[in-house]
């Protein structure tokens, strides 16, 4: 099915994958054209960015990625910064500037405190 050469079977992968993020995301587009959805579907897929936000983070907020537990405490510079760059959003509501303190303050808490 495939040819011995690595590099032409990493293009096959490649162009495969594109095709697939491709239309997993345009297929509800072309479905759901002209339709009016639901107000309860509306307000249901609005916490679906949320949800996803929340799955990434609380993960690696919170476990430790050596032992894989648990980890809450005041040694946890993820949490730290997570915890301060929230509050720090919560004051300034500009994205940039809240993603720039919190990487900033990472860097600050691992290579100088």
């Amino acid at each position: 099915m495939f040819s011995s050469n690595p590099l032409e079977y990493i293009y096959i992968v490649i162009i495969g994958m594109a095709a697939v993020s491709y239309f997993s995301r345009e297929l509800p587009f072309v479905i759901l054209k002209g339709r009016k959805l639901k107000p309860g579907i509306v307000e249901w897929m609005g916490y679906i960015p949320i949800a996803v936000l929340s799955a990434l983070l609380i993960p690696a907020l919170l476990i430790d990625s050596e032992s894989k537990k648990l980890f809450i405490s005041l040694d946890n510079l993820f949490l730290i910064t997570g915890v301060l760059t929230f509050i720090f959003g919560l004051f300034i509501k500009n994205l940039f500037a809240v993603i720039i303190f919190g990487v900033s303050l990472l860097a600050i808490l691992r290579y100088f405190v």
